[in-house]
């Protein structure tokens, strides 16, 4: 098996194009695939996830195939929960980034046995949130649902806060679409206050927006003001101008809808202007267009609406696609009819009927139909007129009959909701003042004893704290102080060494080749490169020389050059946040850390990042070694461990250790500014 994983991954390396934009990926997949063959079991996992993310979501890369490969690896080792995440990935990938829904599904029966004793990975929630994803997109909605609510068991088990917001939004969706509003806004609701709490403010907007939507459907536009006014504001804030575009689209069509003309002008002008920014502007730059040229037409303003109707034919000129057509049908027979144009504006609106008629777009078919009536009226061919007004009634009876039936059920629910938490709340509260009155009158019977009682702890505790502080004070000030001394010590005879014992050594090389006695002259020069050496040791040159960062990057490659551990640098410019002796400090730090790695880990791998944040400096140093059970006292309490922790304190930062036996160790160090 571990063979056929091998020739197959190879096969793919060596079909793999080598673009123009790409020319390292290739390299990149090479030396993994080398990495692969050289390792076993987990490790060889971790180079195969690293292949998987290098040519993740790549089709001309051959994702899928490495990824379906790395996941029966992963399986055949029984590391499911990486298992699982990859193909959470892979199913994300068939359903949003080539559009095959079906392959997804198809992909999740072929491996869901294999997952059935993960319980509580949310891993295998997200991918029980894409699979539903694959199922809505094919339509099978109650199918989406289900998987919905297994992705937001997964939440719950896994204590996984996003994938369940994410599900409740993602259903939220399902139901509005199916027309049941109040579970859709149950959905939506539990999604926001998620999002609220975790401040994702991109999908609190999402959220906001579908809330809005949902109660416009439901005529509920003060609601719908109140959502999409506070999702614009915090779009404005994020200079999120996608968000905007639609939340002002969405403004406008509530505004059409209560007649107010001169606010849906105004709103999609704004959206245009949003959309005007965007580099995918000519998407969905034809529905502002129409929608605009539809306003100013029936607003009487036809100099403006017909200037927007040319630049929706540029627009057009651009993506003549079958979805667009009908926008200019909609603007042509709006335009037509106010310019008294009957001829066109029939012609154009039989034909977006017919459109509406495909789309089953019954709201849309009901007002073309009341269009069609007054085209026919203003033709003076009354009989015509009276049969589109005829089906318009029909189509306007039947709508309005089921929006009032789930408007209606929606309403009660949000009422019988309202009044059910203002029920507990005033429940709540009428317990609460019988509890404080009973805890009254016992807290007076005990209050004078327990007073006392708690000032004498108090004091005693107090005095305690302030012994244990200056204890930990004094103890800090005299670790700081050896330390201090330390590297005096050790400068002082890196010195002497350098301008002492090498001078001296320096000069009896001379005085030895003087005389031709080579191997005396050699004795020597080895004698002066190993007082060199010592002298480096106890004190960087290379730190007054090039600098802090320069320095540790200096030490890592040469590690990297003289030792068989493969070592991954990433490190920021942080000369400017520290002076000489925080600078040595931070030196020893990483120094003493490779140290360790190097005496006691018996590691392949180092790993050393150093970056800025905005609250700081973050160290993460981290190999694949022997590790050690942090539960030894006598690890716990060894000196070299110590001296790490005080040099750190030294900086002000915090430091902490994460190992276990044969699984390697992780230190982590954050210094704020």
């Amino acid at each position: 098996m571990k063979n056929c994983v091998l020739f197959l991954l190879l096969l793919l390396v060596y079909e793999l194009p080598a673009q123009k934009s790409d020319l390292d990926i290739p390299s990149k997949i090479k030396y993994l695939n080398v990495k692969i063959q050289e390792t076993e079991s987990g490790e060889r996992l971790i180079w195969l996830d690293s292949l998987v993310q290098t040519v993740l979501d790549r089709t001309e890369f051959k994702y899928d195939s490495i990824a379906r490969v790395s996941i029966n690896f992963a399986i055949e080792i029984d590391s499911l929960s990486k298992a699982s995440r990859q193909l959470a990935d892979l199913t994300y990938y068939y359903n949003y980034v080539v559009r095959q829904p079906e392959e997804g599904i198809r992909l999740y029966n072929y491996y869901n046995e294999k997952f059935k004793n993960l319980k509580n990975d949310s891993n295998l929630g997200f991918l029980h949130l894409y699979v539903a994803d694959c199922f809505v997109a094919v339509n099978e909605l109650n199918e989406g649902i289900e998987f919905y609510k297994k992705a937001l068991v997964y939440g719950e088990l896994s204590n996984n806060e996003r994938l369940k917001a994410l599900a409740n939004l993602y259903m939220g969706y399902v139901f509005s679409n199916k027309g049941t509003f109040t579970d859709a806004s149950v959905n939506f609701k539990k999604a926001a206050q998620i999002f609220t709490k975790s401040k994702d403010t991109f999908n609190l907007l999402s959220t906001k927006n579908a809330l809005s939507i949902l109660y416009s459907k439901n005529s509920f536009y003060e609601e719908a003001k109140k959502e999409r006014d506070e999702a614009i504001e915090i779009a404005k804030k994020l200079n999120k101008g996608n968000n905007l575009i639609s939340l002002y689209y969405n403004s406008a069509e509530d505004s059409k809808r209560i007649g107010d003309t001169a606010k849906q002008i105004a709103y999609l002008k704004l959206s245009i202007e949003e959309n005007q920014k965007n580099k995918y502007a000519v998407n969905i730059q034809p529905v502002l267009l129409a929608a605009l040229t539809n306003a100013y037409a029936e607003s009487d303003s036809l100099k403006k609406a017909e200037i927007k109707f040319k630049e929706l034919e540029i627009a057009l000129n651009k993506d003549d696609s079958k979805g667009n057509k009908r926008y200019y049908s909609d603007a042509k027979k709006t335009l037509s009819f106010a310019k008294g144009d009957y001829y066109n504006a029939l012609k154009h609106g039989k034909k977006y009927l017919k459109i509406q008629k495909e789309r089953q777009k019954y709201e849309e078919i009901m007002l073309t139909e009341k269009f069609l009536s007054d085209v026919y009226k203003a033709m003076n061919e009354d009989v015509k007129s009276n049969v589109h007004l005829v089906n318009y009634y029909k189509i306007k009876d039947s709508v309005s009959s089921v929006k009032n039936i789930k408007s209606l059920a929606f309403y009660q629910t949000l009422y019988e909701t309202e009044k059910r938490d203002h029920k507990i709340e005033n429940q709540r509260a009428s317990i609460d003042v019988l509890n404080l009155k009973n805890e009254n009158s016992r807290q007076l019977l005990i209050f004078g004893l327990l007073s006392l009682l708690v000032l004498f702890a108090l004091i005693i505790f107090y005095r305690s704290f302030l012994s244990a502080k200056q204890r930990e004070r004094k103890q800090q000030e005299f670790s700081q102080e050896l330390i201090k001394t330390q590297e005096n010590e050790r400068t002082r005879i890196a010195k002497d060494l350098h301008d002492g014992v090498g001078q001296q050594i320096t000069l009896l090389k001379m005085k030895a080749q003087n005389s031709n006695q080579d191997d005396l002259s050699g004795l020597a020069h080895d004698a002066l490169e190993e007082v060199r050496s010592i002298s480096r040791n106890l004190y960087p040159a290379t730190l007054a020389k090039l600098g802090l960062t320069d320095s540790i990057e200096q030490l890592l490659l040469d590690l990297d050059e003289e030792t068989e551990m493969f070592v991954s640098v990433e490190i920021d410019n942080v000369n400017s946040n520290f002076d000489d002796f925080e600078s040595l400090n931070f030196y020893r730090f990483i120094q003493e850390c490779v140290n360790n790695v190097l005496k006691h880990a018996n590691a392949k791998t180092l790993i050393v990042n150093i970056n800025k944040h905005t609250d700081g400096i973050k160290i993460l140093i981290k190999d694949n070694g022997n590790g050690f059970d942090l539960s030894n006292k006598f690890k716990q309490n060894s000196l070299g461990l110590k001296t790490m922790a005080e040099r750190i304190t030294m900086l002000k930062g915090k430091f902490s250790i994460n190992s276990k036996l044969s699984e390697g160790t992780s230190i982590l160090v954050q210094i704020p500014f």
